[in-house]
Order: structure tokens, then C-alpha cells, then sequence
């Protein structure tokens, strides 16, 4: 155990040295930012809820100094309460799509399918999200012009402002760890080639990689680990600009740092089937302690070798009491080196050294002993918000058909179908974000024993309407059947059947 410990902070500390060491090297400001092309730009902006800074950012990135006709403009209203009027102008330029379901489909969704719907849209370079909390300089669209020619995805730095309110002690040590996470880590992760966790409230990718890659599935922070992996699986680094800013409010801080168990879980499903090197880095990377970890470390291996003596490491040198004290002075000497470039105030560091104690009791306010008591004490058991409805439909076998039901669950916004046929039934093993997989999760299933659902979806008539709603349950007909009037939109539902069904070998999500 005492050799694990002692490979795995001295592993740690050579990295961190390095990332110490490079943060020291100067960033090439971006003064001339001409390319030899201008890329055209999709501008995705994202409001739920409450939508109060939207208009401030429109107007900035309407009055951007990137050429107006390389860049075009979209905004997702996921149930946005009482929009602000000035977006519904037409002489504005922009593309609105209003949803208006009882839920919001949320932002991995919404992106998903817009980033569908623009797929086939011609000499469209790369998109540009942007969760419409925040705000932009007027030069924001220029520089990411200039960083699309280093980078295919990168994220902006973020900037807090309104730091004047009053905040508490925790908040402020947050506040505070992330401006050191984004100023001095991933900048230092970036200029070594390394990738960083993607945050999913800003960022850009090249439409080439997006369609590589595929949709988005954001539901969660663990999620944004996943798709960080998957990207780097084919050997591309999420990198983090300095030199392209945004701004938030401080109210809308979010401290996006995925839960230790979860890293954990990740690791061990991935440590020995990365792929490639940068994944296998990015994966390990994974297990990087906090201060707190490496103080009680190192404190622990000085006290046993100056009691015990040295620890034989593999049998190829010895570590004693002396060499440990000096690595761990190295150590503290490495992180006074990583606060130079952060852009903290001294005062702030306070707030800094403090992290590591937030850190401590969050993970044991969350222990699961600990946590199952407190959720009992204080009656915070969650309770699923779960809807049903049962449909009637038709299975058949090639020959006869055979009355059964779909029973069309919704568990807190997430789709399962339940097929019930003479007393059996069986359920979904996954659950979707859209009901429209669910019900293809289930025909794939009825396929394998030589059945098939007589529904909408299945039929070759059926055309799906993409209209941003949660479980993309609208189509229309394009059956000509007798007394059909020409240009007539005939509008029906996924699960339903008609006599002119005909099936269709490969189903159409969009």
C-alpha cells in the first residue's frame, strides 16, 4: 500500500510540476485575427425559464465585428416564461423556435435537434452554443474565427461578473476554484495538447466533427465526462481559449465538477480500453487528488519513513524521510508557481486553499450512509414525476393481425413503452430521451420473433414533424388515398394505425 500511495502523489506531482512549468510560458495574444477564410458561423442560442439576459445578448451578437453574412443566428425558447418581444421581430435577422411543451426538453436536446435540422444547410463551418445566461465582447465571433483554425472544439473562458454581492464564505471558495480550474489547469492542459471537460453552456465544434461524433446527450455533468472521452477516443483534445471571453452573472454560477464516484466508475469501465493515448491521459487524469488528498498523503509517508525507514519502490530505489520532505516542498513550490497567471486577487487565495475542505465535506455530507439519513431525517426522498397512457394497436405477424396495447410512460421526462399482447407484457430495458426511440426499441424487439407494430412510425407514409417537443410524437400522413385533396397536411401520432399501413424496412427518426 505504501508504494501505491507513494507512485501514485509522486506521479501527481511530476504532472503537476509540468503543468506548472508550461503555465509560465506567455500566450501568443491574438492581435492581427485574419485568416484566409472567414468560416460561417451557426450561432445557437438556448433559454429556459427564466430569459432576462436573452435580449442583451442578441443585441451583442447582432452588432458583432465578424462579417454579418458569415454568421447566422438561431434561438431555442425551451418554455421560456413571457419571451421578450424583441426577439419576434422580423427585420432582426434571427431564426426562433418556440417550445412550448409542459416540460422543457432541456439543452442536450434541444441542441441535438437543431443541429439536425441544419446537417444538409450548405457551406456551414462549424456551430457556436451558447446558453443565453451570459454575454459576449464584440470581437467574440473574430476570435473564435481565428481559434477554428488551431481547434475543431474549444471552449471560452468564463468571467463572473457582479462579484459585489453578497455572498457566502462557500460561495466565494467555489467562485474562486473554478477561475483557478479554467485559468490555470486547462489553459496549461490546452498548451500541452491535452483535453479538458467540456462545458456544454459554451462552446464550439466543427460541424464535420459534430457529425462524426453524433447527437448530444447532456443530461447530466457525468455526461459531459462521457462525450469529453468519446471525443477523445478519436484523438481530439477539447481545448480551453483564454482569448475568447464570456460573461456571467455571478447568480448563475455552477461549479461543473462531476462527483468522485462517478469519476471513479468511468475510470475503471475505461482505464484499459481508451483507445488512444490522449483518451488513456484524459482518463487517468480522472484520479488527480485535491490538495487536501495530497497534503494527508505526503503527511502520512514522511511520518512513516522517518519511523520506519525508507520505502523500496519495486526494487529499484529507495525513498526515504529526506527525498519525500523534498518533493512535497517541490510540490507547494509548483502550485505558489501555478497562481501567477491565474488572475486572482491575493485575497482571494484564502478562498482558494479553503477548497479542498469544501471538497472533504461534500463528499461525506453525500456518503451514502450519511446521505440515506439525512434524506430520512429531512424528507427529501424523490419522488418521480411519472405520466402514463395506454394506446390501442395492431401487431402482425406477416399474416394476421392481432389486437394489442402500448402502454407510453413518461419518468421524469424520460420515454419507456410497455407492449401488452394477451395478459404479457414487456417493457423497454432503456430509457430515451424521446418516445419516438422507446417505441423503436420495442418494434426492433418484435422483430426478432418475426412480429411487427402497425403503427405510424413503421409506416412508409409516415413523415415526422421536428417541431422541438419533448418525445417527437407528431407527424403527418402522405398517403393519396381516394378523396385525399392535394396539399392537404394530414397531421397524426406515432402510435397510430390506419388500413393503408404499409411498412417501411428502415424507420425515420427525422
Amino acid at each position: 500500500m505504501n508504494v501505491i500511495l507513494y507512485l501514485y502523489i509522486t506521479i501527481f506531482t511530476i504532472y503537476f510540476i509540468i503543468l506548472s512549468v508550461i503555465s509560465l510560458k506567455s500566450e501568443k495574444k491574438v492581435r492581427d485575427k485574419y485568416t484566409s477564410r472567414d468560416s460561417n458561423l451557426c450561432v445557437i442560442l438556448y433559454a429556459s425559464g427564466d430569459a432576462g439576459t436573452l435580449e442583451y445578448l442578441i443585441r451583442q451578437l447582432k452588432n458583432q465585428t465578424y462579417k454579418k453574412e458569415h454568421y447566422s443566428i438561431y434561438v431555442i425558447l425551451d418554455k421560456v416564461e413571457n419571451p421578450p418581444e424583441f426577439i419576434f421581430q422580423t427585420d432582426l435577422g434571427i431564426n426562433v423556435v418556440n417550445i412550448n411543451n409542459m416540460e422543457p426538453i432541456g439543452k442536450s436536446q434541444a441542441y441535438s435537434i437543431m443541429a439536425e435540422k441544419l446537417s444538409e444547410a450548405p457551406n456551414l463551418d462549424a456551430y457556436v452554443f451558447i446558453d443565453a445566461k451570459n454575454y459576449v465582447d464584440s470581437d467574440f465571433l473574430e476570435n473564435i474565427n481565428y481559434y477554428l483554425t488551431k481547434y475543431p472544439v474549444f471552449m471560452p473562458t468564463v468571467n463572473y461578473i457582479g462579484a459585489d454581492k453578497d455572498l457566502s464564505f462557500w460561495d466565494n471558495v467555489k467562485i474562486t476554484y473554478a477561475q483557478y480550474v479554467y485559468n490555470f489547469l486547462y489553459s496549461s492542459r490546452t498548451k500541452l495538447g491535452l483535453t479538458n471537460l467540456l462545458n456544454t453552456d459554451t462552446f464550439i465544434i466543427k460541424r464535420d466533427l459534430f457529425n462524426k461524433i453524433g447527437t448530444f446527450d447532456f443530461r447530466d455533468k457525468i455526461s459531459e465526462v462521457n462525450y469529453t472521452l468519446k471525443l477523445a477516443k478519436e484523438n481530439v483534445a477539447v481545448a480551453a481559449v483564454r482569448d475568447v471571453k464570456l460573461y456571467r452573472g455571478i447568480e448563475s454560477f455552477d461549479l461543473r465538477i462531476p462527483s468522485l464516484s462517478k469519476r471513479l466508475g468511468i475510470f475503471w469501465d475505461n482505464w484499459t480500453k481508451s483507445g488512444s493515448a490522449l483518451a488513456g491521459e484524459y482518463v487517468f487524469s480522472l484520479l488527480a487528488p485535491n490538495w487536501l488528498v495530497c497534503l494527508l498523503i505526503y503527511s502520512y509517508l514522511i511520518s512513516h519513513t522517518y519511523h520506519f525507514g525508507s520505502i523500496n519502490v519495486l526494487g529499484l530505489f529507495s525513498a526515504g524521510y529526506t527525498f519525500i520532505l523534498i518533493t512535497s516542498i517541490v510540490l507547494v513550490l509548483a502550485f505558489c508557481v501555478s497562481l501567477f497567471n491565474v488572475g486572482i486577487y491575493a485575497k482571494d487565495n484564502i478562498y482558494l486553499f479553503s477548497y479542498p475542505l469544501y471538497s472533504l465535506s461534500h463528499i461525506l455530507i453525500n456518503f451514502p450512509p450519511i446521505r440515506g439519513v439525512r434524506n430520512f431525517i429531512t424528507n427529501r426522498k424523490r419522488k418521480h414525476n411519472i405520466e402514463k397512457m395506454i394506446t390501442d394497436a395492431i401487431v402482425t405477424d406477416g399474416k394476421h393481425d392481432y389486437p394489442c396495447k402500448l402502454e407510453l410512460i413518461s419518468d421524469d421526462g424520460l420515454a419507456r413503452v410497455r407492449f401488452i399482447n394477451r395478459g404479457k407484457s414487456y417493457t423497454t430495458k432503456n430509457n430515451h430521451l424521446r418516445m419516438v426511440d422507446a417505441l423503436r426499441e420495442i418494434s426492433q424487439k418484435l422483430n426478432d420473433y418475426g412480429l411487427s407494430l402497425k403503427i405510424c412510425q413503421s409506416c412508409r407514409y409516415f413523415q415526422s414533424i421536428v417541431d422541438g417537443s419533448t418525445n417527437m410524437v407528431k407527424g403527418s400522413c402522405k398517403c393519396n388515398f381516394e378523396g385525399r385533396v392535394d396539399g392537404d397536411i394530414i397531421p397524426t401520432l406515432i402510435w397510430n394505425t390506419c388500413p393503408n399501413f404499409e411498412k417501411e424496412n428502415v424507420v425515420k427518426l427525422f
